[in-house]
């Protein structure tokens, strides 16, 4: 198809390819020439446009119609050159706007917004929770890696004397690290196991709030624990090896 011309009597009219499907073509292309009833007027289909979001994701794109008609314009889209360094030329841009505006209009007032900012207002929510997210995630690490550190540290000392015993017996720093680490990466496992169809529940529930979803990978969920595996690997190491590592004639002394 074509653009519609500039008038101002509605007269011609571009609709997504969402609207040519509402209409009942399968081509969009075949909505080309048809008219359209508005305001009891005819107007000509010149063009069919590939559907694009008109409001944010949480909603289906609808079927939609442009057109020309000046005399009930009340928006006007302004496309300002690259902002400098300090933003004076937009500055004056939107000053010599506003006053051309107040010459036309004198008793409107004159408001402005820049796209973007439009855009992302409608998803400021999810910012929100998002920046709430990171913090409370590294929060609840940091316990959780704190947590294990303190266990760690309760059950090294609670074994001081197995160790010693293990060690004069032959057993190898690498051996002994491994027999204290492999309970706790047990627990952690268990943990892994339980939180992931929480997190996939979760996660799947606040997608139903978007008409359009990603797929949710289930290597989102691996990396994940990969990642939880080896934090918990470097927070028991920490402990286990020092206490693989020291002198058994310490720990047997009493013995």
């Amino acid at each position: 198809g074509k653009n519609y011309s500039a008038s101002d009597t509605a007269r011609e009219f571009l609709i997504n390819q969402t609207y040519a499907k509402t209409l009942g073509f399968s081509q969009a292309a075949d909505a080309v020439g048809v008219y359209l009833t508005w305001d009891n007027k005819k107007m000509l289909v010149t063009g069919v446009l590939a559907d694009f979001h008109q409001k944010s994701l949480h909603q289906k794109i609808k079927p939609l119609a442009l057109g020309s008609w000046d005399l009930i314009n009340n928006v006007f889209t302004v496309t300002l050159p690259p902002k400098n360094a300090d933003g004076s030329n937009w500055k004056t841009a939107i000053a010599k706007i506003e006053k051309a505006w107040k010459q036309i209009y004198p008793e409107e007032d004159f408001d402005y917004h820049f796209l973007d900012e439009s855009i992302a207002q409608s998803y400021r929510a999810e910012q929100h929770i998002a920046s709430l997210l990171k913090w409370a995630t590294g929060l609840a690490v940091l316990i959780s890696c704190l947590g294990l550190l303190g266990l760690v540290i309760f059950t090294t000392n609670q074994r001081t004397k197995e160790i010693g015993v293990r060690k004069v017996l032959g057993a190898s720093v690498a051996q002994i690290v491994t027999i204290l680490s492999k309970d706790f990466l047990w627990l952690v496992m268990v943990a892994f196991v339980i939180a992931t169809p929480v997190a996939w529940y979760a996660l799947n529930q606040w997608l139903q709030n978007f008409a359009y979803r990603t797929p949710i990978n289930l290597w989102l969920f691996l990396l994940a624990g990969i990642v939880m595996f080896l934090a918990a690997l470097l927070t028991i190491s920490l402990q286990t090896f020092k206490a693989a590592s020291a002198n058994p004639a310490n720990s047997l002394r009493t013995e």
